[in-house]
């Protein structure tokens, strides 16, 4: 008995294609093949709509959009719909809404405008010029809330201004602003830059503690029984109490309070400031040895109790004081 008959269709070509040969063997919808697509699984997709399609957020009337591209020289020019007029640049800058930009510049640091034809006057109740050029981040947080006291950055212990050189060994008084630093040298501050307020808000009384002079207090205050209000302290007003209380002569009970280790430390640093002392300033008709021993003769200072470290660092604050920093 025959076997019943079974139809075979013939093979055909493309499917034992591998599967790198065609394009249409990775399914994308996007790619327009005659070979169709090779799983009954995929749909067919229509292409993308044309690029010139309406936009109904362009600036392009639907009837334009034909003619949007035709040459203003033939006959079936159309001239395009007006645009929107656009934001002037002129106009104040919209509010910023957004709680996480920030202001370049916190409001309680930006100064005041005077209005036209105002001359700022020179009263102690003015901002120090300094204190509207702190370098303020543009990442500045707009909740940060105001500094409870500024320092003139010349004072200012916690970052040292690399503009500013003051040593309180030598008995001039030459605090200057730097040129060069090896050897350091630069313009001595002029009296418009030592007027300049030393805190913002003014303080008129203040108390300078070395670490190393904690029995020799620096005070500044009005003396009592001058009328008035007292003045704000300012940069001079620092400076020059720190040099003149450094350079004050001690006695012998504070000598007898060293010990041998100490003593040692201390006579090394006298001399080498007596050497320097008359090598800075020669006297005509001295020698430099001659010189050297008139300096010595004025004794030792409060300075020599710093062993060397004269350099002036800045202050910082503490409770019910500052703190006096030198290297």
């Amino acid at each position: 008995m025959a076997a019943p008959f079974v139809y075979v269709p013939e093979p055909d070509p493309s499917a034992y294609a591998p599967a790198y040969a065609y394009p249409a063997a990775y399914p994308n919808p996007y790619f327009n093949s005659p070979l169709g697509a090779t799983t009954p699984v995929l749909p067919p997709a229509s292409l993308l709509p044309s690029p010139n399609a309406f936009n109904p957020n362009s600036v392009l009337w639907p009837e334009d959009v034909a003619t949007q591209y035709e040459s203003a020289y033939t006959q079936q020019w159309v001239p395009l719909a007006p645009r929107q007029r656009t934001t002037s640049w002129s106009a104040p800058a919209p509010k910023q809404t957004s709680p996480f930009l920030a202001p370049t510049v916190p409001a309680f640091l930006q100064a005041q405008p005077f209005k036209p034809g105002h001359k700022k006057a020179n009263s102690w109740t003015t901002i120090p010029a300094w204190v509207n050029n702190v370098n303020i981040s543009p990442y500045f947080p707009s909740t940060a809330p105001p500094a409870s006291q500024l320092i003139h950055p010349f004072l200012n212990g916690d970052a040292p201004s690399p503009a500013f050189h003051f040593d309180l060994a030598p008995s001039a008084f030459v605090p200057m602003r730097l040129v060069s630093t090896h050897p350091p040298s630069g313009a001595p501050l002029s009296a418009l830059e030592l007027r300049e307020g030393a805190f913002h808000p003014p303080l008129t009384a203040l108390r300078i503690i070395h670490p190393r002079l904690p029995h020799w207090p620096i005070d500044l205050a009005l003396p009592a029984g001058v009328p008035g209000p007292a003045p704000p302290i300012s940069l001079a007003a620092v400076l020059v109490s720190i040099h003149r209380a450094l350079h004050t002569r001690i006695t012998g009970a504070d000598w007898a309070t060293l010990s041998p280790h100490d003593v040692a430390r201390v006579t090394a640093a006298f001399s080498l400031r007596c050497r320097n002392e008359a090598m800075r300033n020669p006297v005509p008709g001295m020698s430099l040895g001659e010189r050297e021993v008139q300096v010595r003769n004025q004794g030792v200072l409060r300075v020599d109790w710093l062993k060397g470290k004269t350099v002036f660092k800045g202050l910082v604050r503490h409770e019910g004081y500052v703190e006096l920093l030198t290297a």
